[in-house]
């Protein structure tokens, strides 16, 4: 009977490094892999058409580099790090006057996540939910970041005309509560009713959400898509809002773009629409409300949002979609 040979420790050594050299391999690889996605990223933002759309007042994205500073000042920002600035990169604007978003709270600041939506880097925001969602840092403070400086507002007060646009994934199970994506508004301890706006969506505990203009506190007074959204998938929500005399519920006053190149058909049903529509504009954050004491948190990636001073044409409505659509592969 013939017996078994043990491998010689050359042989076991020879293997191993084969093992370790595919292992290398494979790791490079998914490096250059991201790394060639982060690159087409930036070269698609570079050269979109919506640099040269008029009146952008604030644009935050998390793929350009140096736009992060983490908590050791460290601008060069590695995966799961805190983040303790988050800077505007809009072009039609001197750095002195574009908004700086920040949280100085102990434990309240989102987190880089470098593999986001599309493969790229997104911001996570945790919600207070202390959860290991992602294998990203969590806790029971619920993170936000935000800007109270007046001088570089998005808006300016009582800003009837606007647009706004983010692109956001909510965790598992997220989407069955209310939350705010981004939101400008009076910094007060209750906000009042058409006084601030934001992308958003209202959930219930047994429905998830949907998705819109949040310009109040209930769904019947703010402008929803009638359908509802999915949790760990990727959206697009842009309105376009022309508020100056909104005396009743009309399409014409804000045009809703929910991942589709064509707007919201129609809104639910028993809208009110409020004759003083005007937004206060003292605190301006991404992650919660604009109230001085931040709630209706939203956990999850926030990848890009994209402010203008005024109702887009429908044409460059259709360059910001277009753009974010390509950027972050949603074409549904």
């Amino acid at each position: 009977m013939k017996k078994n040979k043990a491998f010689s420790l050359v042989e076991l050594s020879v293997v191993i490094l084969i093992i370790g050299i595919l292992i290398a391999g494979v790791t490079q690889s998914g490096r250059l892999i991201r790394q060639i996605k982060l690159s087409t990223a930036r070269s698609v933002t570079s050269s979109s058409d919506v640099a040269s759309i008029r009146d952008i007042t604030a644009w935050f994205e998390a793929s350009t580099e140096g736009v992060f500073t983490d908590i050791t000042d460290n601008t060069d920002i590695e995966d799961k790090a805190e983040i303790k600035y988050w800077r505007d990169v809009n072009p039609q604007k001197s750095k002195g006057d574009k908004p700086v978003l920040a949280n100085a709270t102990a434990l309240a600041k989102p987190k880089y996540a470098s593999n986001g939506i599309n493969g790229i880097p997104s911001v996570y925001f945790d919600g207070g939910a202390n959860s290991s969602i992602r294998g990203l840092p969590s806790d029971e403070t619920a993170d936000y970041i935000y800007t109270t400086d007046g001088p570089t507002m998005p808006l300016i007060a009582k800003d009837q005309t606007y647009s706004m646009f983010a692109v956001f994934r909510a965790d598992i199970g997220k989407v069955n509560t209310n939350a705010i994506v981004t939101q400008i508004g009076g910094n007060t301890a209750a906000l009042t009713d058409q006084e601030f706006a934001g992308i958003g969506f209202f959930g219930e505990t047994a429905n998830a959400g949907k998705p819109g203009l949040i310009t109040s506190s209930t769904e019947a007074t703010s402008w929803i898509k009638d359908a509802r959204i999915s949790d760990q998938t990727d959206y697009i929500v842009g309105a376009l809002v022309d508020f100056v005399a909104p005396t009743a519920f009309a399409k014409e006053s804000v045009k809703l773009y929910v991942n589709s190149l064509t707007p919201v058909a129609e809104y639910g049903a028993a809208k009110t629409v409020f004759t003083n529509t005007e937004v206060k504009a003292d605190k301006f954050g991404i992650g919660g409300s604009a109230k001085a004491t931040t709630d209706t948190f939203f956990t999850g990636l926030v990848s890009e949002v994209i402010i203008f001073d005024r109702k887009l044409k429908d044409e460059e409505a259709l360059s910001v979609m277009k753009y974010l659509r390509k950027k972050y592969n949603i074409n549904t």
